[in-house]
């Protein structure tokens, strides 16, 4: 039977904390592990976002860095570094939905997540899956414990390349309900590679991987490490893909 690895999701807001550090980040990080970035475009109001996510995208904000340029630049950044999603909420481009996408498609990036779709325009999520296909793009599905089982078993057949299970209301917000509860819960009503975030901690990663989980994304760790040095930013994945290792 082959081994299979745990995914690990790593997310880091566009531009931040400097176009340099970024760029430098991305290209190192590439190479010990991340199967997946999350790329977060500056939205007008992160609203489902945690407080260090917020804190990363109002300094950008304030170092007036230009998200979109960085998108633009991301073909010669991207070189071997392996699979990427663009990150931003709907409620920005709800009118100008494909012009989002043809800067992804320009950029060469495939894959969309937007956190708000299945809480805001949940009536409507079809339509934006599809349109998105015609374009290229694959829709990455957020999902959360309070959303119904049917709609997370039905949305979850339409995920690219996973399923975006978030276990907490924001990242980094801590709920008394134990991970692995939640993971046990709805595991066998997932019908695609389920992804694990929004504020894990280091000590809950064993857990949720024991209880069905496919892999687990980061973030918040990231922001408040990186705007250290990035060194301490890579050392933080380095530890998670070792967590990640020991459970193929």
């Amino acid at each position: 039977m082959p081994i299979v690895a745990k995914l690990l999701v790593v997310y880091i807001t566009l531009g931040f904390p400097s176009i340099e550090r970024f760029k430098e980040f991305v290209a190192k990080a590439a190479n010990i592990g991340v199967d997946y970035f999350e790329f977060g475009i500056l939205p007008k109001y992160a609203k489902y976002d945690g407080p260090a996510i917020r804190r990363s995208y109002d300094y950008v904000r304030k170092l007036g860095i230009d998200t979109k340029e960085v998108l633009r630049s991301l073909k010669s950044i991207l070189k071997d570094t392996g699979n990427v999603i663009a990150l931003t909420y709907l409620e920005d481009y709800e009118n100008n939905f494909e012009h989002l996408l043809k800067e992804l498609v320009n950029a060469e990036i495939s894959k969309l997540l937007l956190p708000d779709l299945l809480i805001d325009y949940v009536d409507l999520y079809k339509s934006y899956i599809e349109f998105a296909k015609k374009m290229g793009i694959d829709l990455t599905l957020f999902v959360s414990p309070s959303m119904p089982d049917k709609l997370i078993e039905e949305v979850s057949k339409e995920s690219k390349p996973f399923l975006y299970y978030g276990i907490r209301p924001t990242t980094g917000v801590q709920i008394p309900v134990s991970p692995s509860i939640l993971v046990k819960r709805i595991r066998s009503k997932v019908q695609s590679k389920l992804v694990i975030g929004f504020g894990l901690d280091e000590n809950e990663i064993s857990e949720v991987l024991n209880a069905g989980a496919d892999g687990i994304a980061i973030g918040s760790a990231i922001i408040n490490a990186i705007e250290i040095r990035v060194d301490e930013a890579l050392k933080v994945i380095s530890r998670v893909r070792g967590i990640l290792d020991g459970h193929r």
